[in-house]
């Protein structure tokens, strides 16, 4: 009967009652959100790195560096020359090196020299391949081009399919003359790699040879000895031997004048902290509002207890007792809080998922989802206090002597 009471006294009133209810579900969306965002873009930047343990690149900003290599955006600090990955591709420190080149793009999609390791390549020891095919076969000859899952979708590009590079990573540059050929379409890697063109990097040195005489066409191996040591890449991918290697070629390098060696994870633990700070001040203003709801609530709960003296006086006048008046306006505020609540985690969901959907469209980063323990926190915190701020009307209406109103 209670239940049924306070639940009739809040229909009686549903702007006021749904505005309080608008106010603390607003609240609280707004925590969920920043929080799903913060361990979301945290998991998936993390998980796109996890396949680099080390790269090489010209000097310049490590940010740069990792932006354009591991998750495509940015331009290239430069190329190096091909010696370089040959020194490393030597190095007893070094398990595997796969050469990059960038500088092309098809439609806005990175177009990726690589050598054919690219496939063979592990994110970690013991585990499958990084890439692995949907479609078709990895390239073996010049102009042959393999298509990451999403910029498959997005191009319509399918196995047989035939198209021109252009120079440059904008769209519509210079058309280079030779057509790629597409002979395989790749698995979706959850990462950044899902946007990318695959070629060898052959190709694009033989492809850039107007653009740059200096670059000279050669055969697609990996083997340093088999290239003229002029050629140039952008980046090289090194899988260590293991951490103690990693940390040694690291030393090494530092008095390489013409490279540098970066760990990917670390530029990302530094690009958290800076983030760290945006996030936690998004955090304060959410405690704000999240303070302002539960004070409009209180308010808006107390207010109807008062506007309602005479139907409590009435109650008692039939033979309800102080208790079941003060259970019926605590039961007002807790269906008020906890309808706050679920609306509220339901709509931060759902915003968080809009913003995971665009950053995988855009960045192919591809952001955890379901409930962490921080929701759970602020789900059932923001309904326990909810629910103690009903106690102050009910405390301070069963406090008052309600025979006055009859």
């Amino acid at each position: 009967m209670r239940f049924a009471v306070a639940w009739r006294n809040l229909l009686a009133k549903p702007v006021q009652n749904s505005l309080t209810v608008v106010v603390a579900a607003m609240s609280i969306a707004m925590m969920v959100t920043v929080t799903l965002l913060a361990g979301g873009i945290q998991a998936g930047l993390v998980r796109a790195t996890e396949p680099f343990d080390l790269i090489a690149g010209a000097k310049g900003s490590p940010n740069q560096l990792v932006l354009n290599t591991v998750f495509l955006q940015d331009t290239p600090i430069g190329n190096i020359d091909y010696a370089v990955y040959g020194k490393i591709a030597n190095n007893p420190l070094v398990a595997a090196a796969i050469p990059l080149a960038f500088g092309d793009n098809y439609k806005g999609y990175n177009i990726i020299g690589a050598g054919n390791g690219i496939f063979k390549h592990q994110a970690k020891t013991g585990q499958p391949e990084w890439l692995q095919m949907a479609e078709g076969r990895p390239f073996t000859e010049p102009f042959e081009a393999v298509i990451g899952a999403r910029a498959a979708q997005a191009l319509g590009l399918k196995f047989g399919d035939e198209f021109k590079s252009v120079h440059g990573s904008i769209a519509g540059g210079e058309s280079h003359d030779r057509p790629y050929r597409v002979v395989g379409l790749l698995q979706s890697v959850n990462g950044p790699y899902d946007h990318a063109i695959l070629v060898s990097i052959a190709s694009i040195w033989e492809a850039h040879e107007k653009h740059e005489p200096g670059l000279a066409a050669a055969e697609n191996t990996e083997s340093h000895d088999d290239h003229d040591h002029e050629q140039a890449v952008t980046a090289i991918l090194i899988k260590p031997k293991g951490y103690s290697e990693a940390m040694r070629l690291y030393q090494q390098f530092q008095r390489e004048p013409a490279a540098q060696i970066v760990f990917p994870a670390q530029v990302i633990v530094q690009l958290f902290a800076i983030l760290g700070q945006g996030e936690q001040a998004l955090k304060t203003v959410a405690y704000i509002i999240v303070a302002m709801g539960l004070m409009i609530m209180v308010l808006s709960i107390y207010w109807s207890a008062l506007s309602r003296a005479r139907e409590r006086a009435i109650l008692r006048a039939l033979g309800a007792s102080t208790h079941d008046v003060f259970a019926i306006i605590f039961t007002e505020g807790a269906i008020i809080s906890l309808t706050g609540v679920i609306v509220g985690s339901l709509l931060g969901h759902g915003v968080y998922a809009l913003l995971a959907g665009a950053a995988a469209s855009k960045t192919a980063i591809a952001l955890t989802t379901g409930i962490t323990s921080a929701e759970v926190y602020i789900a059932v915190g923001g309904a326990i206090v909810g629910m103690i701020a009903g106690l102050i009307p009910a405390v301070l209406t069963y406090r008052t002597d309600i025979v006055q109103n009859l």
